[in-house]
């Protein structure tokens, strides 16, 4: 696909921002009509008003659904807007909320004709361009899926909510064939908002209500002789019924997830099979899925999530997926060298075999590499400003042959040994406030715990231990040279890492990065005058270490941190059951 009929498959697309953004929007607003024009109060003759009703519990399945599936779903989505505007009209008598609903029912009619008709055009505009027979190999078994797991924990969720439903109803019908009729005054509202009744007794009780009750007014209430916490008012019964709308939405995600599942299955035939193979350009992209060009790289069609059959070339190719992330700039040089070229050999010309669709389950060959989808074939989401693009590898990271930074050569004098590496300096109120707060917190909690305020009590501890830890850790911060090993104090442990184990010493812009047994390494935080001396002196002590060295390529042990905090915690456990039981 190339040139015009690329752009003309491009302009196709519905606008995702239809139907990711601007639909929840009129969404919302049908909720807000409804609620704003249901006026109707609470009524012994109609208790479905406020109390039970199973019919609107789940018809609010397709509501819900409506708006949830519009970011993973929208031909679902759209198609539970139109059976709920159906429904809404059958059911409802709030003419706000008829209005509101139609509007909205409508334009997900609208949306869904146009999703089908577009995909159609992509299918037969897609068709046009010569394609070539390719035979694809046979796909490895997938076996147990997790969206096999999330659909049968959907499932269990359902039948739970069910299971809930069905004791909370009869544990309320036992208390309804004991209750008696009474009348109850209206005696005002409590700070929550609750309903304060005077029972013919003398008895209060407090209810939480739907409708709004004036002081005063008299209401007809059912109260169990059996059980007196326990109150009801005729015209708003205890409901239940919206675990139909749990259970039927966790059925309803379960079936979709399963569905999906079967999809995903029919695209890995475990046989070789032929198929009509379209030419595209391809690339990694930030979003760990394949950017999908048009064969001649100048329109962008969109993105497919894929993996390989081989489980370790898989593994290899998702942790390579890393060096596009812009929070792993940090990495290591050569670990980003070696990313980059694992990424590099997997774009240029590929073919696409399969329909090239929104929705479809393409297949990608590149060379000797099968790409199988896991996830539908998505066009670049838009909005009206700008449409989404890829970010692939820069030429920074394409440059594979680019050589290290630096080369670290070894020094001639070691310093005497144990060594410690000069670090940074620290901000002068690290060590203070470490001590104020193994200081002021224990008091704190001591202070609440005696006012008889226990969370604030709690939180002051849990707080308190994150600082001593988060302090603690800058202000203890140490990294130790000896002849065999290097010690890395950071947080709860301290890292040590055996020279003989050390391939490679690399000065990166965070401090050094050291290779040890297929892992990296980084010392940070060392002063930035001293860094190319520290790995100098690292270099001839990785050198010089041959032999009488421990096994363990990598050791921990707890650091002084972790003593402290497990003090200060104990400490402040002591202070709380000490209070408790024997209060100031």
């Amino acid at each position: 696909m190339r040139g015009d009929l690329a752009a003309r498959w491009a302009g196709s697309v519905v606008p995702s921002w239809l139907y990711r953004w601007l639909l929840p929007v009129v969404w919302l607003g049908a909720i807000v009509a409804s609620v704003a024009g249901d006026t109707g109060r609470c009524s012994i003759e109609d208790p479905t008003v406020c109390g039970p009703d199973r019919t609107f519990s789940l018809v609010m399945i397709a509501c819900f659904a409506s708006l949830v599936l519009l970011w993973w779903r929208p031909i679902v989505a759209a198609a539970s807007g139109v059976l709920f505007m159906v429904l809404d009209l059958r059911y409802d008598n709030v003419t706000s909320a008829r209005i509101g609903w139609t509007v909205y029912g409508v334009l997900c009619a609208v949306l869904l004709i146009w999703i089908v008709t577009s995909r159609r055009r992509q299918q037969s505009l897609a068709a046009r361009m010569p394609r070539q027979q390719v035979q694809v190999p046979a796909a490895a078994p997938i076996g147990v899926t997790s969206r096999l797991l999330v659909a049968a924990g959907l499932v269990l969720v359902g039948a739970a909510a069910l299971g809930l439903m069905h004791w909370q109803d009869q544990r309320e019908e036992t208390h309804v064939r004991r209750a008696v009729e009474q009348t109850a005054v209206v005696k005002g509202t409590n700070d929550d908002g609750d309903l304060v009744l005077q029972l013919p007794d003398g008895r209060s009780h407090t209810v939480t209500v739907v409708d709004d009750y004036e002081t005063g007014a008299q209401v007809p209430v059912l109260v169990d002789p059996a059980d007196p916490d326990w109150l009801r008012l005729r015209a708003e019964l205890a409901d239940y019924t919206f675990w139909y709308t749990v259970a039927g939405g966790a059925w309803a995600l379960a079936v979709l997830f399963l569905l999906r599942d079967i999809q995903l299955r029919r695209a890995r035939p475990r046989r070789f099979w032929n198929g009509q193979a379209l030419p595209v350009r391809i690339e990694p992209d930030a979003s760990a899925a394949f950017a999908v060009r048009s064969a001649d790289g100048a329109v962008l069609l969109g993105f497919l999530e894929t993996d390989l059959d081989d489980e370790e070339s898989d593994l290899r190719l998702f942790d390579a997926f890393t060096a596009l992330d812009k929070d792993e700039e940090a990495a290591p040089a050569k670990l980003k060298r070696e990313w980059a070229e694992t990424l590099k050999r997997y774009r240029g010309d590929a073919l696409l075999v399969g329909d090239l669709a929104e929705g479809s389950w393409p297949t990608l060959v590149l060379g000797d590499h099968v790409l199988r989808p896991v996830s539908p074939f998505r066009a670049p989401r838009r909005m009206p400003w700008r449409a989404e693009s890829t970010q692939g590898l820069s030429e920074q990271h394409s440059d594979t042959s680019k050589p290290s930074e630096s080369t670290v050569d070894p020094a001639r004098e070691v310093p005497t040994l144990p060594w410690e590496v000069p670090l940074q300096t620290r901000a002068w109120w690290n060590l203070p406030a470490f001590i104020a707060v193994l200081v002021v917190a224990p008091v704190a909690v001591g202070t609440f715990a005696s006012w008889g305020d226990w969370y604030a009590a709690v939180m002051a501890t849990v707080i308190g231990a994150q600082l001593v830890h988060s302090l603690g850790s800058r202000a203890l911060y140490r990294v130790t040279a000896t002849a065999t090993d290097l010690w890395i104090r950071t947080g709860w442990l301290e890292r040590r890492l055996s020279w003989r184990f050390v391939e490679s010493v690399e000065v990166e812009e965070e401090g050094l990065s050291l290779e040890a047994v297929d892992d990296w390494h980084v010392v940070g935080g060392i002063a930035d005058k001293e860094l190319a001396n520290v790995a100098a002196v690292f270099e001839t002590l990785r050198l010089r270490s041959r032999t009488g060295l421990p096994d363990e390529p990598v050791a921990r042990r707890p650091s002084p941190v972790l003593l402290i905090n497990a003090v200060y915690v104990a400490v402040c456990v002591l202070i709380l059951v000490l209070t408790r039981w024997n209060p100031f």
